[in-house]
């Protein structure tokens, strides 16, 4: 008895198993990728590519410009692609937030996002365990990013800059890693955070020069490996001279 119930058993598991693995290579089989573009996509829309998608897709944008207000309310893939004329732009018209993620997990890569309006954001985030990367956030009027009810997101690599403020992080957002982004010109701060959040190699214009230190604005966060920005050069450092001297040999007279 006790070898026949070992038998079910093992048909049970080995059961189990199949149907798990199917269900993942299913899954995985359905994933698809979206193209959005000016011509030649599936969509001219990154909100109605967005609508359609299912879980777990990719969508690709190509250069171009997108006057829309985008709102991610399904864990996806958002790539922007360099199909010629640089990153994709996301133009919020100056209402709203550009971008808004509301889902878990989402990637946000590869976009220029500018034009958010008053008292919004370049990218609004409020849900959890999102990647943000490589992203030129600028000339929005309020925030470049901004995290709400926000935790263990990882924001990296990203230009933010020519905003009224940079990064913005109210209390009850914690967990997250701000790292290797470049905070510039931002009007008031290149970055706010009431959290407890972890900062790491990201470059501040306004670093003291020999602070080791950036301490940033709003909690106890601190950078404890910022970076300043590179000197800009100037005609005079980047182009040699070149002297030129000119030596004259006498001709030696000979006699008759």
């Amino acid at each position: 008895m006790g070898e026949k119930w070992g038998k079910t058993e093992m048909r049970w598991i080995l059961c189990s198993a199949l149907i798990l693995t199917a269900a993942i290579s299913l899954a995985v089989a359905q994933a698809a990728t979206i193209t959005v573009g000016p011509e030649g996509c599936d969509y001219s829309s990154i909100q109605n590519a967005v609508d359609e998608a299912n879980p777990g897709d990719t969508i690709s944008v190509q250069s171009g410009t997108f006057r829309e207000n985008v709102v991610v309310e399904t864990t996806l893939i958002l790539r922007g692609t360099d199909s010629g004329s640089g990153k994709p732009v996301v133009d919020g018209k100056g209402v709203g937030s550009a971008i808004i993620l509301s889902a878990d997990r989402i990637t946000l890569e590869g976009f220029v996002v500018k034009n958010a309006g008053f008292g919004k954001s370049g990218i609004e985030v409020k849900s959890d365990n999102n990647y943000l990367r490589n992203n030129l956030v600028t000339e929005n009027k309020w925030y470049g990013i901004s995290l709400s009810d926000s935790n263990d997101n990882v924001i990296t690599g990203n230009v933010v800059s020519k905003n009224k403020y940079g990064i913005w992080i109210p209390s009850g957002s914690d967990g997250n890693r701000i790292t290797q982004n470049e905070l510039s010109d931002n009007a008031n701060d290149n970055a706010v955070d009431a959290g407890v959040n972890k900062w790491d190699k990201n470059t501040y214009d306004d670093l003291e020069e020999g602070e080791t230190i950036y301490e940033i604005p709003g909690g106890s966060n601190v950078d404890e490996n910022p970076k300043a920005p590179k000197p800009e050069s100037t005609d005079s450092e980047t182009k040699s001279s070149t002297i030129t001297v000119k030596i004259t040999i006498p001709t030696p007279i000979i006699g008759s």
